[in-house]
């Protein structure tokens, strides 16, 4: 019998486009008459294929004893020291040495001879001596823009904001968290959200209610990001749906069946910062929705009543009509911010306009910040004011005087987006006093994003100290200082960056 309904293999196939935009995937159902009972086609929305990831070796931090012993019998290794720096990512010369001091086992020592009380020593000392973190190009994350895509053809949504955290570890494990959060259109607004969850790409449809990533879900207080959350437990409720993706070289489950993955502090804290930025998100979406609502009825009605007015009691009067700016400048009394994201059909290009307009009795200055979708496919062509880049992916310009009753455009283009691809942004703001449909910006999470970058340029210090090319793999990477053990400034490179990552 053909079973529909969320553990189905229609929800299977609907999960299996979301994560994978690249593929069009259909499916038929048919019963035993040839007639068919379910017809469904998702097509791809993005020509760009996963990207090619590499193999690693196995990181100390996360090794279990047996699967060291095991590691030491097939060895072919000679010495200690070579064992440790072949088999295993992220061992230098001097941690393998600092490694084999610490556990009591001589460097000349052959692997195969290694007790299992010497074994359980080197395992312990994994845990004590400060290694290199494992290299993170065995992953395959999805992408934000392609996880958007991915929703779009699945879910029809008013709303959709994702975000895709920066590579990890977890005892010796690299993984990446992307979260997605669409919200509106036709998901249903009784009982609680819609929970997508991913391991590696793979749908997980069943023990919902037991999986770290549902519990991450649950713990934020949804209320104030605007869904329903009954006393602040279980699942919120409300038209939204909740995408999760956990990308890892060892997925934790919680049985050998891989329908939950099981508690872990790492990752519930990046899939918790994840919620928090979409939650974010969507809090400034409904806020800017209901200040826009608002603002364009009071609006529209003083355009409307206040010239009806001035005309008829001119006429009675025999007098010209007022000019009615400074009037309806007194009764706005307010500064509003509209953003309109488009296309260029000649040029090919995304295209936004900020539109800032000035409302109230005295002149005011303020710093505009744009959200953009900033890679290193998507760049910045055109820029009607010029500015300054704030941070990655937040651009910003200074508008010194705005004067009252007057507004003023910003316009901006990117290259490397198709059409469709950029449909929501947002817009921030410093200075004095509210813009209504923009948000003062969060100086802590900007400086959050800076560290990010911060990071990122130690990486890029890592190449260029070792005369590495960009486009060498980390793995090989790691094997190159790994090999140069006479250099030790080299490795304090690498000590730098393990400091940044804590």
């Amino acid at each position: 019998k053909y079973q529909r309904g969320k553990q189905s293999v229609f929800q299977y196939l609907r999960m299996t486009s979301i994560v994978n935009p690249h593929a069009t995937i259909s499916l038929t159902v048919k019963d035993r008459d040839g007639e068919i009972i379910e017809e469904a086609k998702w097509i791809r929305t993005s020509e760009r294929l996963p990207r090619v990831v590499e193999e690693i070796k196995p990181h100390p931090h996360g090794i279990q004893l047996g699967t060291l012993q095991r590691m030491l019998r097939e060895s072919e290794e000679k010495r200690m020291t070579s064992f440790l720096r072949h088999n295993f990512s992220g061992v230098s010369m001097r941690a393998a040495k600092e490694l084999l001091s610490s556990s009591e086992i001589e460097e000349v020592r052959n692997p195969k001879r290694i007790s299992s009380e010497d074994a359980k020593k080197l395992v312990d000392a994994f845990q004590k001596i400060k290694l290199l973190p494992p290299p993170t190009d065995c992953l395959s994350p999805i992408d934000d823009l392609l996880i958007k895509k991915g929703l779009s053809k699945a879910i029809d949504s008013r709303f959709a904001s994702t975000v895709t955290r920066l590579p990890t570890v977890s005892q010796g494990n690299p993984f990446q968290i992307e979260v997605g959060l669409v919200f509106g259109g036709d998901l249903s607004a009784e009982g609680p959200i819609e929970v997508l969850r991913f391991a590696n790409r793979v749908p997980l449809m069943y023990q919902q209610g037991g999986c770290a990533l549902t519990k991450a879900i649950e713990s934020i207080n949804w209320k104030q990001y605007g869904l329903d959350h009954p006393g602040g437990k279980g699942l919120p409720k409300g038209a939204a749906a909740v995408l999760i993706h956990l990308a890892s070289t060892n997925v934790q489950f919680t049985s050998e069946a891989k329908e939950a993955v099981s508690d872990n502090e790492e990752v519930s804290a990046e899939i918790r910062k994840g919620l928090l930025e979409v939650g974010r998100g969507l809090k400034n979406h409904l806020k800017k929705n209901t200040q826009r609502k608002k603002a364009r009825e009071k609006f529209e009605l003083v355009n409307v009543i206040l010239p009806e007015i001035a005309k008829k009691t001119s006429k009675i009067l025999g007098r010209e009509e007022p000019d009615l700016a400074p009037v309806i400048t007194q009764i706005m009394n307010a500064v509003f911010c509209e953003e309109e994201l488009g296309w260029d059909k000649e040029k090919k290009l995304a295209t936004c306009s900020i539109k800032i307009f000035n409302y109230t009795a005295r002149a005011r200055a303020y710093t505009i910040l744009l959200k953009w979708p900033e890679s290193d496919m998507v760049s910045i062509v055109e820029n009607s004011n010029g500015g300054r880049k704030e941070a990655r992916g937040i651009w910003a310009w200074r508008l010194d005087t705005l004067n009252p009753g007057t507004s003023t455009t910003i316009r901006i283009a990117l290259s490397g987006l198709s059409k469709g691809d950029w449909t929501d942004t947002d817009v921030f703001f410093r200075g004095n006093g509210d813009i209504i449909g923009a948000t003062k910006i969060d100086e802590k999470i900007l400086e959050e994003i800076r560290k990010t970058e911060a990071l990122s340029a130690v990486r890029k210090e890592i190449h260029e100290v070792n005369n590495i090319p960009y486009d060498i793999t980390e793995e090989k990477v790691a094997q190159v200082i790994t090999d140069s053990d006479a250099d030790l400034e080299k490795i304090d490179i690498f000590s730098k960056f393990e400091e940044e990552e804590v």
